[in-house]
């Protein structure tokens, strides 16, 4: 694996890999106003926390069933893990937040590279699955059963997606089920 092969990703979204800083990414979504703007879906984190930081705009972020706002002034966001949430960014503004776990997580960055491997996030249901299993994401589903959420991305993520040729680009830490 290379560096700059997602180093950054096409406008709409730049991502960027930090190296020997605290923070794991940068992020920067354009302001667009005629097409999609930055969303992340509801999830959680088995293995970490998830602290964000706003560092130019505006980022909602849902924590459990709150939506705030969040701008640089707020200084830094932690998200504990086994907690829902999600992200999105405003149409015609641009935001751009670094992202960061504790413990810090290594695997964050194959995660993101295989998650945004096309250069965009993907739309199959069995590749998201996939690239779950293999980091440390779980979907938030309705009426969040934990038992039911981890079962969900083993079966398809594991077991049914790699029968229809899914498979991660990039290989972390070996893991076992």
């Amino acid at each position: 694996m290379t560096i700059a092969d997602l180093e950054t990703l096409p406008r709409p979204l730049t991502w960027t890999f930090l190296r020997n800083e605290p923070y794991l990414a940068r992020v920067q979504v354009a302001a667009i106003t005629d097409g999609e703007t930055l969303y992340v879906p509801p999830h959680w984190h088995e293995m970490h926390d998830e602290l964000f930081r706003v560092i130019k705009g505006r980022l909602a972020v849902m924590i459990g069933k709150e939506w705030r706002d969040y701008v640089p002034e707020d200084g830094e966001i932690r998200i504990p893990k086994g907690v829902v949430h999600s992200l999105r960014g405003f149409k015609g503004e641009e935001t751009i937040f670094e992202e960061r776990t504790e413990p810090m997580d290594p695997e964050k960055e194959i995660f993101f590279r295989n998650l945004l491997t096309d250069g965009k996030v993907p739309t199959s249901f069995f590749y998201v699955m996939t690239v779950a299993y293999h980091g440390d994401m779980r979907p938030a589903l309705p009426g969040h059963i934990k038992w039911l959420e981890r079962g969900l991305v083993t079966l398809v993520g594991y077991y049914i997606a790699p029968l229809f040729g899914y498979r991660v680009k990039y290989e972390g830490y070996k893991k076992s089920i």
